[in-house]
């Protein structure tokens, strides 16, 4: 049964409000300090707001990278977004840390902390989560653990470092792990509940993204990150507690993963839950159907054929001649995520069978279109999806195992490999990553290990970031958005009205652009973090702008 939070208490007097001078977004008047935090439920209703902030479907998807692109361009991919007035995404962060201090402060004066550890931990953990997502869109931002007054000096504190910052979040994760159940421990009333799982899983996440951070950004502490990150990742493996979702066997269970077959699955570590009438539905299917986030060449072209080599040296790979051709011997993950032509797919009213892609109204800009999280129920295509935003899954912790093992050590084994990424390509049936076939084929094993991240986590939003703390984005942002091949191949007879710099633009080689190189840009010296707002700036004279910006 998922859990059901109780929206009303964002409302309660125990501090959502912003620490910013002057929002104040929560009113402070309708539960007072007498006749709360008596209890270990009164803790667990303020700990139940936090689970409202957690992103939907929508703030899931590569479109602000080169992966993915939507019905027009994408102006942080582009590299055409200013510094803004305001961010919702700032405030939000810091009205939310100020709920978790207050529940963190009230804490240390409860008679018996053994009855509230649970809540405690959850507390910590969501303060990393918030930390996390102001860290790695702006960098260093003011540390924050008390709860601030109209008058406390820390409202005009400059901002802490980037290192001070992600040790805040690993303090505050390894306290989570420490006060936190395992998955299988918490009662079925509460599924859907932080777990230990999800603080060491997060806590993956956090090291490698500041470890390879401080590798290719001439940072510190990096390789103390990476060793975290793999002990972390390490933790999860041999929990016992997680494994990937296979009840489809190799040809579906992957794409069955993101919908509704795959909630409460054994790969689902934390997840985004959905209840009708309680809180919410979403309309991610629908979108979906309308070409809100479709695949471009740049992903559709890293998958690897069936023998484990790029297009680009594989005999196995046909080509682009016909509609399905280039699908033809490729890794199954590529016809589980981006559809294919006569493909059957389970419909609420029976099977239906996808013809051709969308080049006319509801047009998707690169004739690719998005297999992955479309449901399957009447309810998804009627607008009132239940199914769970994935936010942290196993398969992403094997990913984050191997590349940390990796940029740690300047090698990896075979036998890491089969515990980690191995296990994700046996589940679709894939041949095995090893180093002897890297080095038989001129491979090479970082460019294989981001590879298959860059696959396995294609439309779940992890694209940018990875792009970010790689320091690759300088390479990969600047280039052209394509699509499908048109001229010369299958399309034209199919779309015989369709006439190419007319309805859309192609290359010289005839795929389609959909954005053009001339379009977008992307400037090492100011792009690899995001602007502060500008009302932030302006309320803080200690709080500097990023650099360039």
């Amino acid at each position: 049964m998922k859990i059901k939070y109780i929206l009303v208490i964002l409302s309660l007097a125990m501090g959502l409000a912003s620490c910013t001078k002057e929002l104040d977004l929560y009113p402070k008047d309708q539960v007072s300090d007498g006749s709360f935090w008596n209890s270990p439920k009164d803790f667990e209703l303020a700990a139940n707001a936090f689970y409202g902030t957690f992103p939907s479907h929508f703030s899931h998807n590569d479109n602000n990278a080169e992966t993915t692109f939507g019905s027009g361009p994408d102006a942080v991919s582009n590299g055409t977004y200013v510094a803004p007035d305001n961010s919702g995404h700032w405030d939000n962060s810091y009205a939310s840390i100020r709920g978790i201090n207050y529940l963190l402060l009230k804490s240390e004066t409860y008679e018996n902390p053994e009855e509230i550890k649970t809540y405690v931990g959850e507390a910590y953990f969501f303060r990393a989560w918030q930390y996390a997502g102001l860290l790695t869109e702006f960098g260093g931002v003011p540390v924050i653990t008390k709860v601030l007054e109209v008058d406390s000096e820390e409202l005009n504190a400059p901002r802490n470092s980037r290192e001070e910052v992600a040790d805040l979040i690993i303090q505050d994760l390894q306290k989570a792990i420490e006060m936190l159940p395992n998955a299988s421990d918490i009662a079925s009333r509460d599924l859907g509940r932080i777990s230990k799982g999800a603080a060491q899983a997060f806590l993956s996440r956090i090291a490698l993204f500041e470890g390879t951070w401080a590798k290719y950004h001439n940072g510190a502490k990096a390789n103390e990150r990476l060793t975290i990150a793999v002990e972390a990742a390490k933790a999860v493996m041999d929990s016992g507690e997680y494994g990937l979702f296979d009840d489809f066997g190799t040809e579906d269970s992957y794409r069955k993963l993101f919908v509704e077959a795959g909630e409460d699955s054994k790969e689902v570590i934390l997840s985004r839950r959905y209840v009708k009438d309680i809180n919410g539905t979403h309309n991610h299917t629908r979108w979906l159907e309308q070409n809100i986030m479709n695949p471009t060449r740049s992903l559709v072209d890293d998958y690897l054929c069936a023998d484990g080599l790029p297009i680009s040296d594989s005999p196995l790979f046909q080509g682009y001649d016909t509609m399905t051709s280039e699908f033809e011997d490729r890794d199954p993950r590529m016809e589980q995520t981006v559809f294919k032509v006569g493909t059957e797919y389970a419909f609420y009213d029976g099977t239906k069978i996808f013809e051709k892609p969308s080049l006319v109204s509801p047009v998707t800009r690169t004739g690719y279109s998005v297999y992955k999280y479309l449901a399957e129920s009447i309810e998804s295509w009627s607008g009132n999806s239940v199914y769970d935003n994935i936010l942290i899954r196993y398969g992403e912790v094997l990913l984050n195992y191997a590349e940390a093992k990796f940029e740690l050590d300047g090698s990896i084994s075979d036998a890491d490999l089969d515990i980690s990424i191995n296990k994700l390509r046996d589940r679709v049936g894939m041949i095995h990553l090893t180093n002897t076939h890297v080095e038989a084929n001129g491979l090479d094993m970082r460019t294989e290990i981001r590879r298959e991240r860059k696959i396995e986590l294609a439309c779940e939003g992890f694209r940018f970031n990875d792009l970010m703390r790689w320091k690759t984005a300088e390479v990969e942002m600047p280039k052209a958005i394509k699509g499908i091949k048109f001229v010369g191949t299958e399309y034209e007879t199919v779309f015989p009205d369709l006439s190419p710099g007319v309805h859309f633009q192609v290359d010289g080689e005839g795929f389609i652009v959909a954005e053009p190189a001339a379009n977008r840009s992307f400037d090492a010296t100011k792009h690899y973090l995001r602007p502060l707002p500008k009302k932030q700036i302006n309320l803080n004279p200690n709080l500097e702008q990023n650099p360039n910006w």
